[in-house]
């Protein structure tokens, strides 16, 4: 077994430290005591780490806890009347993790309850305009102090991301109307676009209240954009591949000369412009829709920008480097193991093995930044940019050791030859 591989056991081993006693859950991070079914910090997003232990190094007991975890988030759900449209700790994400689970274990019941996560996603939307939409409390208020309600549009806790999850849900067979409801909400997404001389551009929410303009994946126009790009390749209708092209021309638009590469600024409002390197707000979120739009359409010009971003990455030092953009943080969404997942995606798309070199490196930073003591493993990292000396070891996908684990897997299964990865609905579905 590689290091890589033998890493993500170790750090497995240290989630399950963490599992509450005589329950199928875990503490969201070793300091607390709280917890989490979600698939952002909780349970669902360590069920999809289970199920890839399972598959890539035949962990037989692996697929039993993700089974009992399941079975846990069913009686959860049971009892609740309304959730998000988030992704992160939303119906979509409940229905994208119970639906991987229903498909590896056999377990039908898990798919149906995926496919009725979806329903009850799809009848909490309001009609608008000439589609749909979601309208709920304003997200981050404890960060910002702005409360009431909005209507929210971006991939990371909005209707973006949930139509992502209607179409993996069409691809997948697991709901009829899927792809009618994907339909629904991108038709409303291209109502509200602001058309603007550089192209298509979406905020995260109407009427923001603060500025707030993030061009980039999580909570702008990349992540729109991505989604149109996936919508046409379900319908094959041009509007929504015009609507992807004028995303990824306004995003460019932002772009910044960073060392031979490109990168684009975190908000515009900043006075200077500030670069994220992870994927919520960095390339390996805006590169997917780049890729996408290379794949969809062969025009050179989508790769060659993919290019320049990841060189303008690697022209910051990342990562082993730390920039502002790029601070103590290992996960998923915005530190190494993000950056590592892309880099295999543009190795896979290109054959350029300064890519898995550069996935190599990631995982190698990742080796390193770890705390290993009786046979775990788990890193002690800062979530947020701006809250530095808040640190924490936390267990799930997005920000934890679930997610750096699942790239440990991805990229010590890649160097074996035989990739073993779970994509998630925002990821293009061959980005094993």
């Amino acid at each position: 077994m590689n290091q890589y591989k033998e890493a993500a056991r170790e750090a497995a081993h240290f989630i399950a430290a963490q599992r509450l006693e005589g329950r199928a859950k875990w503490r969201r991070a070793a300091e607390g005591r709280g917890s989490d079914y979600g698939l952002y910090h909780g349970s669902c997003g360590i069920i999809l780490l289970l199920l890839e232990l399972h598959a890539a190094l035949g962990e037989g007991a692996a697929l039993g806890q993700a089974v009992a975890a399941g079975s846990e988030v069913a009686a959860h759900l049971s009892r609740v009347e309304s959730l998000s449209v988030s992704v992160a700790n939303g119906w979509p994400g409940y229905a994208f993790a119970l639906n991987e689970l229903g498909k590896a274990s056999g377990r039908e019941d898990f798919s149906v309850l995926a496919g009725k996560c979806l329903e009850r996603l799809r009848a909490q939307a309001t009609p608008l305009g000439s589609g749909i939409g979601w309208i709920e409390p304003m997200p981050f208020s404890e960060i910002t102090g702005f409360t009431g309600e909005r209507e929210i549009y971006d991939q990371s806790v909005g209707a973006a991301g949930a139509a992502l999850v209607f179409l993996y849900a069409h691809r997948h067979g697991l709901h009829a109307e899927a792809l009618e409801w994907a339909v629904e909400a991108a038709d409303r997404l291209l109502e509200v676009a602001e058309d603007t001389p550089d192209g298509l551009r979406w905020r995260l929410m109407a009427d923001m209240p603060f500025p707030f303009t993030a061009p980039n994946f999580a909570h702008g126009g990349a992540g729109v954009g991505y989604l149109m790009a996936e919508l046409f390749k379900a319908t094959g209708e041009e509007r929504y591949l015009q609507a992807a092209r004028q995303a990824a021309r306004y995003v460019l638009s932002r772009a910044s000369a960073v060392g031979d590469g490109r990168l684009i600024c975190h908000t515009e409002e900043a006075p200077r412009p500030m670069f994220y390197l992870g994927a919520c707000h960095g390339p390996p979120g805006t590169g997917r829709l780049l890729l996408e739009l290379h794949a969809i359409t062969g025009e050179a010009v989508w790769l060659d920008e993919a290019k320049a971003l990841m060189r303008g990455l690697t022209s910051l030092g990342a990562p082993e480097a730390r920039s502002k953009g790029f601070w103590n943080n290992h996960g998923q969404c915005c530190g190494d193991a993000g950056v590592g997942e892309f880099a295999l995606l543009m190795h896979h798309r290109t054959g350029d093995e300064a890519y898995f070199s550069l996935a190599r490196r990631c995982g190698d930073v990742i080796l390193r930044a770890a705390i290993v003591a009786d046979g775990q493993r788990h890193w002690v990292q800062a979530e947020h940019r701006d809250r530095p000396d808040f640190l924490q070891s936390q267990t799930g996908y997005m920000q934890g050791a679930a997610g750096i684990a699942s790239f440990l897997i991805h990229l010590g299964t890649t160097l074996d030859g035989r990739s073993v990865k779970i994509p998630l609905p925002d990821w293009p579905a061959d980005a094993a």
